[in-house]
């Protein structure tokens, strides 16, 4: 009889196992010493780092829209710059899955156009008037840009995929919403005093995602309505006039496109409607972003009259002009504005600095993704379990499509990318049928 008793449902842990725990004590003890406290942080760091493999559309959610905790002291005290950190974990899920294989094909229409952006980012560095600040936007677009462009085809393989990944970015929306609300700004009273065209942003395509979404829920409708509405009153007390005239103009489109196509679906947008109208007038915004909206609503022409983009739009017309075909290298509207440095319309600024090619590259990119997302709109209803990701799609990339006319630059518009990236891959047909949205 064996002398060696075991705890019963516990295997001994054996050589092996008995070297691998001795060594963690011994790695976690010299990084105790060497690292001090914030060696308790490891764990934490590790199991962050294990869910986000787990969980790689968290991750790319997080990413895109990372910018906006930058500012916070939990954020700051990190080791490591956050973008830096989130980008190499989505650098990392990419080359796991191009190992696997797990890799969808780049449609040859979108790939034509990054090459032809890139090229001509490199090639203007050669006349550019500010070749440090043109460096900086060509590094920045090769690194933390084109990771979010090339991600969508590593990290999208079902269109149950697509549902997860608007889910998890109404995840990222809620904290901002709440650092919205905690982040007044002390003169105007505005919300999100930091940075209030990126939260605006992020709130309204919350908000849509909440609001398509349940038209087709049963459960969860009233709820996501609810904080749908929420997500639009924080958006507009911020004040940012772009995301939320983008966000009426996306919501507006899209709903008389599925309308047209199921007239049965009258009766919830009318309640969804109608559950809105019964809030706002129950929602006290700041003075200011009363005002500003207000105008923007009732004459959006002298609005932007007595608005800064009222300058800056001739001045990037007139370095249009002046180098109509190439463009007046990257970073050159810098030189013209040092304060703004950049158009505030992406168009714009790709043909005042990339010149024709570019502009016309990405202009055809999105019409035939914006095109193509309306053809499987218009397919959905023969598809029921894919109907409400699909028009979620079109509305979101329709919503950054027009939010980028007015704000941002090529490279804090990434998001825009890469829901370009991402309706590229879907029009193009590059998601398989498998998972719960399957038919």
């Amino acid at each position: 009889m064996s002398t060696r008793a075991a705890t019963p449902g516990i295997a001994p842990l054996g050589t092996a196992g008995a070297i691998g725990a001795v060594g963690a004590v011994a790695v976690a003890g010299v990084a105790a010493v060497a690292v001090g406290p914030k060696a308790l942080a490891i764990p934490v760091a590790v199991l962050v780092v294990a869910f986000f493999l787990r969980e790689p559309l968290a991750l790319l959610a997080l990413y895109l829209e990372v910018g906006l905790f930058k500012e916070e002291a939990v954020v700051k005290s990190l080791p490591i710059d956050a973008t830096l950190a989130l980008g190499m974990l989505v650098a990392l899920v990419c080359g796991i899955r191009l190992i696997t294989g797990r890799v969808r094909a780049v449609p040859y229409g979108f790939a034509l156009t990054i090459a032809i952006v890139t090229l001509s980012l490199a090639a203007s560095l050669a006349w550019t008037t500010a070749s440090g600040y043109g460096s900086q936007k060509v590094t920045t677009f090769l690194t933390v840009t084109m990771l979010a462009i090339g991600a969508p085809f590593f990290f999208f393989e079902r269109w149950d995929d697509l549902r997860r990944f608007f889910m998890w970015t109404v995840i990222v929306a809620v904290p901002v919403a709440i650092l919205a609300l905690a982040h007044p700004a002390r003169e105007t009273g505005r919300l999100a005093g930091d940075n209030t065209i990126g939260t605006s942003r992020l709130l309204c395509v919350g908000a849509l995602i909440l609001l398509l979404g349940a038209l087709g829920a049963t459960r969860w409708r009233l709820p996501a309505a609810a904080l749908a509405v929420g997500f639009v009153a924080i958006a507009a007390a911020v004040g940012s006039r772009g995301p939320v005239l983008s966000f009426a103009l996306a919501l507006a489109v899209t709903l008389t496109a599925w309308l047209l196509r199921t007239p049965r679906k009258v009766a919830p947008v009318l309640a969804v409607a109608a559950l809105g109208v019964a809030v706002v007038p129950f929602v006290s915004l700041p003075a200011t972003s009363s005002e500003r909206i207000s105008e923007a609503a009732k004459d959006p022409i002298a609005a932007f009259r007595q608005d800064d983009r009222s300058v800056i739009i001739p001045e990037a017309l007139k370095l249009i002009d002046s180098h109509p075909v190439r463009g007046a290298g990257v970073g050159a509207f810098s030189t013209v504005d040092p304060v703004v440095k950049w158009p505030h319309n992406i168009f714009i600024e790709l043909w005042s600095e990339l010149g024709l090619a570019a502009t016309l590259a990405v202009a055809v990119a999105s019409g035939a993704a914006l095109v193509g997302l309306f053809r499987l709109a218009w397919l959905a209803a023969e598809q029921p379990r894919r109907t409400h990701v699909v028009y979620i799609l079109l509305a979101v990339f329709l919503f950054n499509l027009m939010a980028v006319q007015v704000s941002g630059n090529i490279n804090d518009n990434r998001d825009f990318w890469g829901l370009l990236a991402l309706a590229s891959l879907v029009v193009a047909g590059g998601l398989d049928a498998g998972g719960r949205l399957a038919d």
